[in-house]
């Protein structure tokens, strides 16, 4: 009997793949530099979405208009779609610059009132005071300016992206 000796597999290396990093760094970018026109060209995509999705209620309704379950169910869904995905579209400026002001006015609201709660307590000497004012800094930056989570994630695809162009090119 011949004893065999058995040798791990080579494993195989990781592909690395340069247009994820590429991808990153664009959505990244744009979302740091351009964050309200990428949510109001969300608002416009899922405006042409809803506006589709009504089109396909519509052939579905005058398909089985016959069929008594079907009479006005889809036509009903194919206005109310249609009449959505166009306000959608339409009011993709004002949804864009709403979700900007609650989300600062939250950012306000939340850093503001655990400011107060740690100064009532004399626990202001703290980390959680400076988080609280880059709270507020946040939501006032977000009311004027842009939106700050979709920035914050924008810088966060960018590191991402050169982390990954740094091990890419290792």
């Amino acid at each position: 009997m011949k004893a065999e000796i058995i040798k791990p597999k080579k494993e195989k290396k990781e592909s690395k793949n340069l247009l994820n990093p590429i991808i990153y760094l664009v959505l990244g970018l744009l979302l740091m530099f351009r964050s309200n026109q990428v949510v109001e060209l969300l608002f416009y995509v899922l405006g042409i979405i809803v506006i589709i999705y009504g089109i396909k209620s519509f052939v579905l309704y005058y398909q089985n208009k016959e069929i008594v379950q079907y009479k006005n169910i889809n036509l009903t869904i194919a206005v109310v779609s249609i009449i959505i995905g166009v306000l959608l579209i339409v009011l993709s400026g004002v949804l864009e610059t709403s979700i900007r002001y609650v989300l600062g006015f939250f950012f306000i609201f939340m850093g503001v009132s655990r400011l107060l709660t740690s100064i009532s307590f004399n626990n202001y000497k703290n980390f959680s005071t400076v988080s609280n004012i880059i709270l507020i800094a946040l939501g006032i930056y977000s009311i004027f300016f842009s939106n700050a989570v979709l920035v914050i994630i924008g810088v966060i695809l960018v590191i991402n992206a050169i982390i990954l162009f740094i091990d890419y090119f290792k």
